[in-house]
């Protein structure tokens, strides 16, 4: 009987471990989740106040280029899985691509609406590029999470298979 209790006491700290852990990741993912919507939210005021300064046909989807080539992403997603005790939990960076050449790397697509581009312009450009790192940090959170939940059923099944053949039921 101790030594069921004590392998008992031993999953039950696991298991409570692992809650606060789960707490602490989605109180993590919930912060990350509200800076996400106040970064789109003022990169979309911005734009708005880029579009009045200078005009709505001055800053328009008519200055993006309808070539597929010409538009490429600047930023590179790098995915990664570990095998962490039989989970495999993705890991995601994202890094600004590195242009080797300017004919042959990715643009400022700032420079589509001009030369000299209100500085609102750059600030909406700078508050969707932050979201974008933040994405990837959210991503990471939800992935760690949904690899704690899995760790949890298994402490779950375990515990209740070692209440079950004495018909102790928890």
């Amino acid at each position: 009987m101790t030594n069921m209790s004590k392998s008992m006491d031993v999953l039950s700290e696991e298991i409570d471990e692992l809650l606060l852990h789960k707490l602490e990741l989605m109180e993590e993912k919930v912060r990350g989740t509200v800076h996400m919507e106040t970064l789109l939210r003022d990169g979309h005021i911005e734009l708005a106040k880029a579009k009045y300064i200078r005009g709505k046909e001055n800053i328009s989807i008519l200055q993006i280029p309808n070539n597929e080539d010409t538009v490429t992403s600047l930023f590179d997603l790098e995915t990664n899985v570990t095998n962490d005790n039989d989970d495999a939990v993705p890991s995601f960076d994202i890094s600004l691509k590195k242009s080797s050449s300017e004919t042959d790397g990715p643009k400022d697509p700032v420079k589509w609406f001009g030369v000299l581009v209100p500085q609102n312009l750059r600030n909406s450009q700078k508050r969707f590029q932050d979201s974008i790192y933040l994405s990837a940090k959210i991503a990471n959170v939800q992935a760690e999470l949904d690899s704690v939940l899995t760790k949890l059923e298994a402490l779950h099944v375990q515990k209740d298979s070692l209440c079950s053949p004495n018909g102790i039921k928890t």
